[in-house]
């Protein structure tokens, strides 16, 4: 069960292919790949910025998965967040969920979704040809 944080482009074949390997014995695996999408408002969007302060998001997460835990039986999971810059497509996040059944693993992915958008405090810029926006959280 691990979560991280990087800069490094996501492969999210790799990491299916490892994660799969290691978690033979489970009767689902279930992924979920969120992209940055290459406009906003029907304008070109050049590259987006994500900041972040990495202890608090840690923290944050760690206590948010020991309650989640508590409440969904999972086997595995696997959480990567890009930080930095990235390119319109480029992959941002990445949850990979191993599980007994299906159900479960598709509950603690949406939950787990849900709160990475809404509780850690993700700072995002989009840069534009002409100007930079800060994005506000959904």
């Amino acid at each position: 069960m691990k979560v991280l944080f990087q800069k490094k482009k996501i492969d999210p074949y790799i990491e299916l292919k490892k994660f799969s390997f290691i978690n033979k014995s489970s009767g689902s695996i279930q992924s979920f790949i969120g992209k940055m999408r290459p406009t906003r408002d029907g304008k070109a969007v050049s590259n987006m910025e994500i900041e972040f302060y990495k202890k608090m998001a840690y923290y944050q997460t760690e206590k948010n998965l020991k309650n989640l835990l508590r409440k969904i039986k999972i086997d595995d999971f696997l959480i990567i967040h890009r930080y930095g810059k990235i390119l319109p497509s480029e992959n941002i996040v990445l949850v990979l969920v191993a599980s007994k059944h299906r159900k479960e693993g598709f509950i603690f992915k949406e939950e787990i979704l849900d709160w990475f958008k809404k509780k850690i405090t993700f700072w995002k810029k989009e840069n534009f040809k002409h100007h930079s926006s800060w994005v506000e959280a959904e």
